[in-house]
C-alpha cells in the first residue's frame, strides 16, 4: 500500500536514547509510513545500536550519513530533501511516541495541511492503547489560529504537507543552532490553510535526560550557548513575520515568547542572574525596544530592570533583580504567610550570626535521635560540655528524646535560626537546599551506609516518586556542594563516594562510622544485650533473627510515599522456627506504611521505629537482608547473614545496579523464596561454617578500619575546628 507519511529522525550522539525511539516506531500499530534516519556525524555507538535495532525490522529505512556534525537544522533539511510521500514529520532521536500515534494521525489527516498535538514531558507511563471517547479532533483554519503551530515550541510532532514545503522551498535556517524551528514554521504557516489539533490522548513524549551535566538535548545546553542562539532566532523570526500574512498576531506571539523567556532566564530566584546579565546585557540592549509592546502588562519593576539593561546600567539591573527577590520575602513577613520564618531566614542571614561554639545535629531528615550523629553528640557532650548542642526533629512532641537534648522543631522559626547560627552542622542524610551554608560554617556529612547499590551520579536512571533522573542528580549535586567533609567507613566506599557524590579525596574522612563504635566496644557485653532484649520483651531462651530489607525505588503509594510489600510467609516461618526464634522486622526509614504483626505475638516484632539499629545488631544471632547496607555494619560482628533477594534480577538491572559482584562477594547464601530461606535458617550452623572464609573476607574488605573510636576521632576534630577558629579540620 502507498504510504502517505515519512518520519524523519535526525540523530547525533544519542546512543542512550536512540534504541527507545526506534522501538516506539517499530511498535506502531500502523506501519504505513516511510522512515528516514539522518546520522549527523555521531561519534558514539548510535549507529551500532541503530543497525542492531533495525536488523529484524520489516521496513527498509532510508539511511543518510553525514560526513561530520552540521547541526540539527542542516540534518533536518537533508531529511526533507529525501521525502517522497505527501506528508512528513520529525521525531527527535531522544523522544518516543505512543504505539497508536501514527494510526490516529493518519486516520484523521484527510488532506489537511498540518496535524498537531501536545508534546508531553518524560513519563514512565506511556499508554499502549486509547479510548475513542477520550479523543477530541479539531479541524481548524490557520487564519483563525495563526500561532497554533508556533505554540508547539518545536518542529517535532507536527505533520507537514510535502507539496507546500517543496513548492515554496521552505527550509530551516542553518545559521541557527538550537532555535531553528521557528524559521521553518513561520514560512510554512504563511502557505498552510488548514490544520488538525488532536487532544485528549497522549501521543508524543520527550525522552529522559540521564545526565543533566552532559546532555545532548539542545534546549538543555548552558545559558551561554542557548541565549545568543535564541536572540538570533528571535531577530530572524521578526524579519520573517514582517513579510508574512497574519503579521500582527504572529508578531504578538513572538514578542510575548521573548518576554516569557526573560522571566525564566532572569527569574530573581536564580543564583546566576548577575553572571547571566553580564554576559547577555549587550545582546539584550538591542532587543528590549523591540519587545516594548509586550512589556505593557508587566510589572513596573521588571520594566525598570530591562530599561537599565537597555541603557547600559547592568549593575543597576542586577541590584534591582536582587531587590525583587528580597521584596517577595518582605511581603511574606508583612502578610504573615506560612513561609514567614523562611523569609526571615533568607533576609537576615549573615556571617556575623554564626556562633562559634554551636553545633546542630540531624538524623535521617529529623526522623529520630540515632545513628552516627547520636554517637558523635554523646561523645562531644561528655568531653566538650561547654559547647552548645541542638537536635532537629520532624516532630518534637511524638518522639523519644533523651534528657538533656535540646530539640528544635523542623520548619519552625527556631529551625531556621539554628541553621543560621550553628558553626557546625552534622547530618547523615541530605539537608534541604533552601538551607544555605555560609562560608564560615562547617558541614560534616556522616552519611548512612557503605554503598552496595549505585548512588546519585553513578545511577543511570532514577525511579523515585516526585522526581526525574535529571532533577534528582542536579539536586544531589547541589546538596554535595555544601559538604565540607564526608565520612567513609572503608577504602571501598571512599572510591565510590568520589564518583557518586562528586567529592574530592581530601574531603573524605576514612575513619569508620561512629554508630559502629557500639558494635566494636560492646560486642561481648552480655549485660547490655540483656537490657536490650528486656526492653523488647524477648525471652532469654530465644534466638533472634533480624530481618532488615531495603526499600525499592519503584514501590510507592499513590501519595508518592515508599511502601513495603512484604514477600515473606510469616505463618510458615512461625510454624517451622517459632519454638527457637524471635524475628525482628526492621523496615527502611523511608518506608511509610506500618506492618501489622498483631497475629504473630511472641514470634514477630516490628522494630522499624526502634531508635538504634546498632543495638538490634548486638542481640541478633543472624541477619536476613537483601540489598541493604546493613550487611556491612553487621559484618563487623562476623555472624551469619542470609540474603533474601526475591527480585534480584529486577533490582540489579532495572532499578539500581550494584557496585560489587552480588552473586559471589556476599558472606552468606542467597534465597528467592520463603521455603528455601527457612531451610537455610534451620541449618544456620552449617551455613556459618561453610561461609566462614567469605565472612572473614567480607570483614577484611569492609569492616577492618572500624576500631570503636570513630566518634572520638570526629568529635575531637570538630572541637579542634571550633577552638582554633580556622577553616580546616
Amino acid at each position: 500500500m502507498y504510504n502517505q507519511l515519512t518520519i524523519i529522525v535526525p540523530f547525533y550522539n544519542n546512543e542512550t536514547h536512540l534504541k527507545q525511539c526506534l522501538e516506539s516506531l517499530i511498535n506502531q500499530s500502523n506501519q504505513q509510513f516511510e522512515l528516514i534516519l539522518v546520522n549527523d556525524g555521531a561519534q558514539d555507538l548510535s549507529e551500532n545500536y541503530l543497525f542492531e535495532k533495525l536488523e529484524n525490522y520489516s521496513k527498509q529505512p532510508k539511511y543518510i550519513k553525514l560526513d561530520k556534525n552540521h547541526g540539527h537544522a542542516y540534518a533536518r533539511n537533508k531529511g526533507i530533501a529525501h521525502v517522497e510521500t505527501p506528508y512528513f514529520m520529525f521525531v527527535d532521536a531522544d523522544d518516543i511516541i505512543s504505539p497508536y500515534t501514527i494510526e490516529v494521525y493518519l486516520k484523521h489527516l484527510k488532506q489537511q495541511d498540518a496535524v498537531i498535538s501536545k508534546i508531553h514531558d518524560f513519563s514512565l507511563n506511556i499508554p499502549n492503547s486509547y479510548l475513542d471517547e477520550d479523543l477530541t479532533v479539531h479541524y481548524k483554519k490557520i487564519n483563525k489560529y495563526p500561532d497554533a503551530l508556533l505554540k508547539q515550541d518545536s518542529i517535532s510532532n507536527i505533520i507537514f504537507k510535502t507539496s507546500i514545503v517543496q513548492n515554496h522551498c521552505i527550509k530551516l535556517n542553518e545559521n541557527l543552532n538550537i532555535y531553528a524551528d521557528w524559521s521553518f514554521i513561520l514560512e510554512y504557516n504563511n502557505y498552510a490553510e488548514t490544520f488538525i489539533h488532536i487532544e485528549g490522548v497522549p501521543f508524543y513524549f520527550c525522552g529522559e535526560i540521564y545526565d543533566p551535566f552532559k546532555t545532548e538535548k539542545l534546549r538543555s545546553q548552558p545559558f551561554k550557548s542557548i541565549f545568543p542562539d535564541y536572540i538570533d532566532a528571535f531577530k530572524d523570526a521578526i524579519q520573517r513575520v514582517n513579510k508574512l500574512n497574519n503579521k500582527k498576531s504572529l508578531k504578538k506571539f513572538i514578542l510575548q515568547h521573548m518576554v516569557d523567556k526573560l522571566h525564566i532566564w532572569f527569574e530573581p530566584n536564580n543564583q546566576n542572574n548577575a553572571a547571566h546579565y553580564q554576559f547577555a546585557s549587550k545582546m539584550l540592549a538591542g532587543i528590549i525596544p523591540m519587545i516594548k509592546p509586550a512589556l505593557k502588562s508587566e510589572s513596573p519593576l521588571f520594566n525598570l530592570e530591562l530599561r537599565f539593561i537597555q541603557f547600559g546600567f547592568t549593575q543597576l539591573a542586577i541590584k534591582l533583580n536582587y531587590k525583587r527577590y528580597r521584596l517577595r520575602f518582605y511581603k511574606a513577613i508583612l502578610l504573615n504567610k506560612p513561609n514567614k520564618h523562611y523569609a526571615k531566614y533568607v533576609l537576615f542571614n549573615k556571617n556575623s550570626d554564626v556562633s562559634q561554639q554551636t553545633v546542630v545535629f540531624e538524623s535521617f531528615g529529623g526522623s529520630s535521635y540515632n545513628d552516627s550523629p547520636k554517637y558523635i553528640y554523646e561523645y562531644m557532650k561528655s568531653h566538650y560540655p561547654n559547647f552548645h548542642y541542638y537536635w532537629v526533629f520532624r516532630d518534637t512532641k511524638n518522639i523519644d528524646i533523651p534528657e538533656g537534648v535540646k530539640p528544635i522543631q523542623k520548619q519552625s522559626a527556631a529551625y531556621y535560626d539554628i541553621y543560621k547560627k550553628a558553626h557546625v552542622w552534622v547530618s547523615n542524610a541530605r539537608l534541604p537546599l533552601f538551607i544555605k551554608k555560609k562560608s564560615n560554617q562547617l558541614y560534616i556529612q556522616v552519611w548512612h551506609g557503605t554503598p552496595l547499590k549505585f548512588l546519585a551520579n553513578d545511577m543511570t536512571v532514577v525511579r523515585m516518586p516526585n522526581t526525574t533522573t535529571a532533577t534528582y542528580k542536579k539536586y544531589f549535586y547541589e546538596s554535595t556542594r555544601r559538604w565540607d567533609y564526608l565520612v567513609s567507613p572503608n577504602a571501598y566506599s571512599t572510591t565510590i563516594f568520589q564518583s557518586a557524590f562528586w567529592m574530592a579525596r581530601n574531603q573524605i574522612l576514612e575513619i569508620g562510622y561512629p554508630r559502629n563504635d557500639l558494635l566494636i566496644n560492646h560486642q561481648h557485653d552480655q549485660e547490655l544485650h540483656r537490657k536490650i532484649k528486656d526492653k523488647l520483651e524477648i525471652p532469654s531462651d530465644k534466638k533472634v533473627i533480624l530481618y532488615a530489607p531495603t526499600w525499592r525505588d519503584d514501590e510507592y503509594s499513590t501519595e508518592n510515599k515508599y511502601i513495603s510489600n512484604l514477600k515473606l510467609d510469616i505463618n510458615q516461618l512461625r510454624n517451622r522456627l517459632g519454638d527457637t526464634y524471635i524475628v525482628l522486622f526492621r523496615m527502611h526509614y523511608l518506608i511509610s506504611n506500618e506492618l501489622d504483626l498483631s497475629q504473630y505475638t511472641n514470634f514477630a516484632i516490628d522494630v522499624s521505629k526502634y531508635n538504634d539499629i546498632s543495638e538490634l545488631y548486638l542481640i541478633s544471632d543472624c541477619l536476613i537482608t537483601d540489598y541493604s547496607s546493613v550487611m556491612f555494619d553487621f559484618g563487623i560482628l562476623k555472624r551469619p547473614q542470609i540474603f533474601y533477594a526475591y527480585d534480584m534480577e529486577k533490582y540489579s538491572t532495572d532499578l539500581r545496579g550494584f557496585y560489587f559482584d552480588y552473586l559471589n562477594d556476599l558472606p552468606g547464601p542467597i534465597y528467592t523464596n520463603t521455603e528455601d530461606l527457612i531451610a537455610g535458617l534451620e541449618n544456620i550452623k552449617q551455613i556459618e561454617q561453610h561461609y566462614q572464609p567469605k565472612i572473614n573476607q567480607f570483614y577484611n574488605r569492609f569492616c577492618v578500619i572500624e576500631n570503636g573510636k570513630a566518634s572520638q576521632h570526629l568529635g575531637d576534630l570538630i572541637a579542634n575546628r571550633i577552638q582554633n577558629k580556622d577553616n580546616k579540620i
